[in-house]
């Protein structure tokens, strides 16, 4: 596992297994190893809690194979039934042998057994030497993961990883994730730190319906899961009330389940040659968006038939996880990829490509994309322009590769027509240029426009997010454009939504004020976190009438947006919708309570409600977690500004640069304070550093600026201003204090100004 914005998504999702195979590999109701519970003295309840009930509904995925055996058998080496597993017998006897593994940063790593059962010894939490239970096994191929005990039933991801490719390969060999230096103890990418916990991070897509049950205070995981692996029920949902009918009504058809993964229409080819469109009714990709896309989790344990978007609040197309056109970055998984794809808008679904019990894709090389497009038109010399053994296959061009934990080579599901005339413009990659290595961008684009004339005038949904990201003066009219775009991607129009707050104006909020006002998931969404970055009484006028009719991400995502607004002035049933969302974002909170970051974000949330003591607590249980998070020191800073204690803020800010002494946040925030605080020379010292820092932080080089000014150094702080705008053309507050900083306001510089922010306004 590598980390990743802390938002999740990891690959798995299955549907039937062998008697024999689980029998082998795991039982129902798993827990990690625990200290025994103390005895109550209270009577015992016979009544199911919630999640008891909804946990009864599992009945394992053995129980499907008497009547599934086909489905059962193509399922049982699938990537998905070894999502997790307890290793095998062989491969502790062949791996665990005494053997060792060393990095510069993380020492030396030794792979033992004790009575049979695989342990590592190396350096532990604080740099001394340990050992650690290997309950668990991750994955198949190409590399295996392995699973450590940390004591408190925390489950660790381990660093090194076993290489499963051939050694022809290169494989067949131990390796660190992270590379060949590896990760030293103490670093926040160190195997036993929070980022690496697998019961947070990994467990509810490697293993079903998992409820993570950390206790904050104890500091310990009490996890639980219906089945060790994905099984079935995974994509099919609870099986229990279809088992029952089955057994009870031996030659009658059993009760479906709540929702079926059955097309209702095969795939035909319409007379023009290609494959006729399909109404894309979402069913199937709900069903395996939550482990393929990255996320973050906002309740616990979902099952397959809920909605995605009451589950989870996912990432858009945001960069880093994305290049500015949005091929694929980071670790994101498909499903941010697929819903950009021109075949997502056609129908096509996964499991048109893939078989969804073996996983394996459906054919073999161009074979797989020939079912739909044509042979004779695409899978030929004079559609590629390359021939012979090495001509790249369909993939090759249409979703070009990247490699993720060091060997796990990974498709990008946009299947986009490579664009290296965008790499010219906008500095994104092409999948030309992924081959040909040696040649620059341009020879890319002359190349293809030679092949392909009309490349160039072929628009693409993605542009307008790419004049965002130049800082293009046209950028919120390509955005708003794009918003109200039906024939783009959802997922496309989302992001810019996003983007798009950050240009506020009558026309961006009446483009919020629409898109709100059509009721479609994904799009709401895209537009509550754009409207959320608008001043507060514009986002309370957009975000409060939707409240009751949106989807949870989007209702946690307004709660948090709407935490400051006086609930004691709003109409009854306003505010009482606005009371349940806080709740939910109190419950969001709760399913990622081990994390740090949660409680720093919490901390905001509460200081926004003006709750000092919830605020303080919460950010005391985050540096209990990560002692050093910088995050953490400034929003106690923060709160102790709030609470008139100039002193206790200003040693906040001092210790989280003991902390971290490159923080531009910690320099910039301890500068404000010196303003505040009177001590104006220490306040540009601290605030120039910052600056260089994050030289690319607009709004670093803008209160830099603005103290500069206020000193008396006029001429300096015009040149600051400049040089953010050079990086940031469009950064109204730099425009805005340029213009009234330049003693000439008729000069070209303060015209160009002018007009600048009038275009960003209009």
């Amino acid at each position: 596992m590598q980390l990743r914005s802390w938002k999740i998504g990891l690959g798995g999702i299955s549907v039937a297994a062998l008697v024999i195979f689980f029998a082998s590999r795991g039982h129902r109701e798993s827990e990690p190893e625990i200290a025994p519970r103390a005895e109550s003295s209270e009577p015992t309840s016979l009544a199911l809690s919630p999640s008891e009930a909804r946990r009864a509904q599992f009945v394992g995925s053995a129980s499907c194979t008497l009547c599934h055996e086909e489905q059962a058998k193509a399922y049982t080496s699938s990537h998905h039934a070894l999502a997790l597993a307890v290793p095998e017998r062989a491969e502790v006897d062949a791996r665990f042998d005494g053997s060792s593994f060393t990095t510069k940063h993380g020492g030396a790593t030794q792979f033992l057994q004790e009575e049979g059962s695989p342990r590592v010894s190396g350096p532990g939490a604080d740099g001394s030497a340990s050992s650690f239970a290997v309950p668990y096994v991750s994955g198949v191929w190409p590399l295996k993961q392995y699973v450590v005990d940390a004591g408190r039933g925390k489950l660790q991801s381990f660093g090194v990883a076993w290489d499963e490719r051939a050694e022809t390969q290169d494989g067949k060999r131990w390796f660190h994730l992270y590379g060949p230096e590896g990760i030293a103890p103490g670093d926040r990418l160190f195997f036993t730190a929070p980022a690496q916990n697998w019961n947070h991070m990994c467990a509810d897509c490697h293993s079903m319906f998992v409820e993570r049950r950390y206790d904050v205070d104890a500091d310990r995981f009490d996890t639980k899961w219906s089945e060790l692996s994905v099984g079935c029920e995974a994509c099919h949902g609870p099986g229990a009330e279809h088992v029952k009918s089955a057994r009870d009504n031996p030659g009658k058809a059993p009760v479906a389940f709540a929702v079926s993964l059955q097309r209702s229409e095969p795939w035909v080819r319409a007379e023009s040659g290609s494959p006729s469109p399909h109404k894309q009714d979402g069913v199937e990709v709900n069903t395996c968006a939550p482990c393929h896309s990255l996320r973050e989790p906002i309740q616990e344990a979902f099952f397959a038939h809920e909605a995605f978007l009451d589950f989870f609040s996912p990432e858009l197309l945001t960069p880093p996880h994305y290049h500015g056109d949005g091929q694929v970055r980071g670790e994101v998984y498909e499903w941010g990829s697929f819903l950009q794809s021109r075949m997502y808008q056609a129908g096509v679904r996964c499991s048109d490509c893939h078989e969804p019990h073996s996983g394996k894709t459906r054919a073999e090389g161009n074979s797989l994309c020939v079912s739909c497009h044509d042979a004779e038109r695409f899978d030929a010399p004079q559609h590629s322009h390359h021939q012979g053994k090495n001509a790249p296959a369909c993939i090759d061009c249409h979703m070009p590769p990247a490699t993720f934990m060091q060997v796990d080579e990974r498709r990008d599901h946009s299947i986009r027509i490579p664009r290296p005339d965008l790499s010219v413009s906008f500095g994104t990659p092409n999948a030309c240029n992924g081959c040909h290595t040696k040649e620059s961008a341009t020879w890319a684009r002359d190349r293809a426009l030679s092949f392909y004339p009309g490349l160039r005038a072929r628009k693409q949904a993605t542009e307008a997010l790419l004049l965002h990201a130049q800082g293009a003066v046209e950028a919120p009219k390509a955005l708003r454009a794009l918003a109200l775009d039906e024939g783009s991607p959802e997922i496309v129009r989302a992001t810019a939504l996003e983007r798009l707050g950050r240009y506020p104006s009558e026309k961006t909020t009446q483009t919020f004020r629409q898109v709100l006002g059509r009721g479609r998931p994904l799009l709401t969404y895209g537009a509550v976190l754009g409207a959320a970055q608008l001043p507060l009484t514009e986002r309370a006028q957009l975000l409060l009438p939707i409240l009751k009719r949106a989807e949870r991400a989007s209702r946690v995502a307004i709660g948090k947006a709407l935490a400051s607004v006086p609930l004691a002035r709003l109409p009854k049933d306003e505010r009482r919708a606005l009371e349940e969302a806080f709740h939910e974002v109190e419950e969001a909170f709760h399913v990622s309570s081990s994390r740090a970051e949660t409680h720093v974000e919490r901390s905001a949330f509460e200081l926004a409600r003006g709750r000092f003591d919830e605020a303080r607590r919460a950010l005391e249980i985050a540096l209990r977690i990560e002692p050093c998070l910088t995050e953490a020191y400034l929003n106690l800073a923060e709160l102790e500004r709030q609470r008139k204690n100039e002193a206790a803020s200003g040693a906040a800010l001092h210790e989280a640069l003991k902390c971290n002494p490159s923080s531009a946040s910690a320099a910039h925030a301890l500068g404000l304070w010196q303003v505040r605080n009177g001590q104006g020379t220490a306040a540009l010292e601290s605030l120039e550093k910052a600056v260089r820092a994050a030289p690319n932080d607009a709004r670093f080089g803008y209160v830099y600026a603005v103290a500069l000014s206020g000193q008396g150094k006029r001429q300096e702080a015009i040149r600051v201003l400049e040089g953010v705008l050079k990086e940031h053309p469009n950064d109204q507050s730099a425009l805005g204090a340029l213009m009234g900083l330049l003693p000439d306001k008729t000069t070209p510089r303060a015209e160009e100004a002018r007009a600048r922010l009038a275009a960003l306004r209009d």
